[in-house]
């Protein structure tokens, strides 16, 4: 048997960066490996795309002992040249997010 699964969700995502302007982009999954609980989202759009080659942020699951688990977020990116900052806003974005859904699922 086999089993054919493709994703594409896109979602618009608006940050602000450490400079103060505000950064628009799309995020769509690009893979999804249950195995190693990792989920790879391309990130693109004009405001992307004018200042990286390419840019991905990879989310990864990481269980716990004692039944928990913890979530790592790597960036992955290419800057088109030197003059070009990493990108600090959406970092801080990823941070933000996590924390917020850590927070309501503590609620719960």
């Amino acid at each position: 048997m086999i089993i054919i699964q493709w994703f594409f969700i896109l979602v618009l995502i608006v940050c602000e960066r450490t400079d103060g302007k505000v950064t628009t982009c799309h995020e769509s999954i690009e893979s999804v490996d249950e195995e190693k609980k990792t989920i790879t989202y391309k990130i693109f759009g004009e405001d992307i795309e004018h200042r990286f080659k390419g840019f991905k942020a990879i989310f990864e699951a990481i269980d716990k002992e004692n039944g928990g688990a913890i979530v790592k977020w790597t960036i992955e990116y290419e800057r088109l040249g030197e003059e070009v900052d990493p990108p600090y806003g959406y970092l801080e974005y990823l941070h933000k997010s996590t924390r917020d859904i850590d927070g309501h699922l503590l609620k719960a």
